[in-house]
């Protein structure tokens, strides 16, 4: 599966699991009719917005949807990210 139809799939589900409908996370209906279905990509921008109305944090909703994808679970992704962003912070100094 490819990471735009994830992110559409991730979305969808959680969407659907807080009882929201489309048009209550974003500010236009046809546009989240869209990207859930895989045909368009949202900007970052609009991934902290989508986020938000979902209430969650935008890294909450990447790491969903790279879950989504596999192999790695959640778990094994923030592990990943979060020595990778010690690996930047030993950089820097």
């Amino acid at each position: 599966m490819e990471l735009r139809e994830s992110f559409g799939e991730t979305v969808r589900s959680i969407r659907r699991s807080k009882g929201l409908a489309q048009g209550e996370i974003g500010t236009n209906q046809g546009f989240i009719s869209e990207l859930e279905s895989g045909l368009k990509a949202p900007t970052l921008p609009k991934i902290a917005e989508i986020a938000k109305k979902l209430g969650l944090h935008p890294i909450t909703l990447l790491t969903a949807t790279y879950e989504t994808m596999g192999p790695e679970n959640a778990e094994e992704l923030l592990a990943k990210v979060t020595s990778e962003l010690e690996h930047l912070k030993q950089l820097k100094t």
